[in-house]
């Protein structure tokens, strides 16, 4: 889907995952990388609600909640339309951006996002603020977080659901961790994320998309933590190119987090994709 008014120097609104300790300065790598070759590249990364320095609000967040303050930094710009790139389960953000302000994007870059069913499936919002109300917002929320963002717990967790090889959990990457847990009141947006207020069906917005879209998988690709329902690498593939059947697919190295463990490769997907829209 060619479009000449995107090139490899089009603006990239960086959307980052939610998790313990997850902020902006998960984008640190693949900003770097992409501007070693162009300085003068607009890459923003904002915090997202909760999320490093931005404010932490004690209440379930929503992506139009995350998505609202990122349009108002958009709008702000008043500048020409920007790519985004959504990491993981942040697509959903994306997509809400994409439906209040057509206008601001022009392209949609996926990395790692999660499997056709967890985007297709309704979660009973019902039960999302159950989960919120007897498990998330009192004690027993405090001390998982607590637990959760233990170096220790950090370490096994990202080897085992992160990334493809167990050495490149790095204390860059675990020192990046404890920085943006350190403040409980992070917890929230994680909290959020993990009652389900992002889960409903997505399927509509994203099949019916008129921009390009790019989706990258790491060639480990898993889903996060254990569960029968996950697809495999392939089958994963199938229903992407299937669902999206006008949308570049691709695989790099790596596993769920390939702007931080295969930054030049994903730098390079995205930029080559990029440079063949014009």
């Amino acid at each position: 889907m060619a479009n000449p008014s995107i090139t490899a120097s089009t603006p990239l609104l960086l959307i980052h995952p939610i998790g313990v300790g997850l902020s902006s300065r998960f984008w640190d790598r693949f900003i770097r990388c992409w501007q070693a070759s162009d300085p003068s590249a607009e890459l923003l990364a904002p915090d997202l609600l909760g999320c490093g320095a931005a404010p932490c609000p004690e209440q379930p967040l929503t992506p139009e909640d995350w998505a609202n303050p990122l349009l108002s930094l958009l709008r702000e710009r008043g500048s020409q339309p920007v790519v985004l790139v959504s990491q993981g389960a942040s697509l959903p953000i994306a997509l809400a951006i994409q439906a209040q302000a057509p206008e601001l994007v022009s392209a949609l870059v996926a990395i790692s996002p999660p499997g056709w069913r967890v985007l297709h499936e309704e979660f009973p919002q019902e039960r999302a603020r159950t989960l919120w109300r007897l498990l998330f917002s009192g004690s027993i929320g405090n001390l998982f977080y607590r637990y959760a963002r233990r170096r220790s717990f950090l370490r096994s967790f990202s080897q085992k659901n992160l990334f493809a090889r167990a050495e490149d959990v790095d204390a860059e990457w675990l020192d990046t961790l404890a920085e943006g847990s350190r403040s409980m009141a992070s917890r929230w947006a994680v909290f959020s994320f993990l009652a389900g207020f992002w889960r409903r069906n997505w399927e509509p917005q994203l099949t019916q998309l008129s921009i390009p879209v790019l989706v990258i998988f790491g060639q480990a690709a898993t889903g996060i933590g254990q569960s029968r329902y996950w697809d495999d690498l392939n089958e994963r593939l199938d229903t992407y190119r299937r669902q999206l059947p006008q949308a570049t697919i691709s695989t790099i190295h790596g596993k769920n987090v390939l702007p931080f463990e295969s930054t030049e490769d994903c730098v390079a997907c995205v930029r080559q994709w990029l440079s063949s829209l014009g």
